[in-house]
């Protein structure tokens, strides 16, 4: 079914933004997807400040996206918009450099007043990066996460059934994607 890159966008490793992201990467594996995940904060910090293009972490991040099929960008909602982080790398992907790829937006925030970030704030920085196919991002709530502890998540049972819906919808157009090419 081909490779789906998830950009994780956060500032640290432990999150609950990870509970999104392992749900997204479980359930594609699932489906016999290969699956790669980019955190952003682990890019070299000069490197994306600087936006050094030739720096190695650029050019690993970067061709992981070009051999994708699909991308699913997951980030934490501050202040009505996505992580700073995640602008920094995005500003140095090539232009069109998801231009035939599935979109999928994930965001997570503390208050359904963030609910129209991902609409707003990303999906135009998406499509200027040349996504034509980009899903209705799905927003959490962080509370709707709960910690387990040594890195285990759990979504609330609302939260999980959207986001399902959403990555069967995702892994559909996938599917779709690779039989047209």
């Amino acid at each position: 079914m081909g490779k789906v890159t998830i950009i994780a966008g956060g500032i640290k490793t432990e999150s609950r933004l990870n509970g999104l992201i392992q749900l997204a990467a479980n359930q594609l594996a699932n489906n016999g997807t290969e699956v790669k995940i980019i955190e952003v904060h682990k890019i070299q910090a000069e490197a994306l400040v600087t936006a050094d293009f030739t720096h190695p972490d650029i050019h690993l991040a970067n061709s992981e996206i070009e051999s994708s099929s699909g991308v699913i960008i997951a980030t934490p909602i501050f202040k009505a918009a996505y992580s700073g982080v995640l602008k920094a790398y995005l500003d140095l992907l090539p232009l069109k450099a998801l231009k035939g790829k599935v979109v999928l937006p994930l965001g997570l925030g503390g208050s359904n007043g963030h609910l129209l970030a991902l609409q707003y704030a990303l999906d135009p920085v998406l499509k200027e990066l040349g996504a034509e196919i980009i899903l209705k991002g799905q927003f959490t709530v962080d509370k709707q996460i709960e910690r387990l502890g040594d890195g285990l998540y759990e979504i609330e049972i609302t939260a999980k059934e959207r986001l399902d819906s959403a990555l069967n919808q995702f892994i559909s157009l996938l599917n779709q994607n690779s039989v047209e090419v």
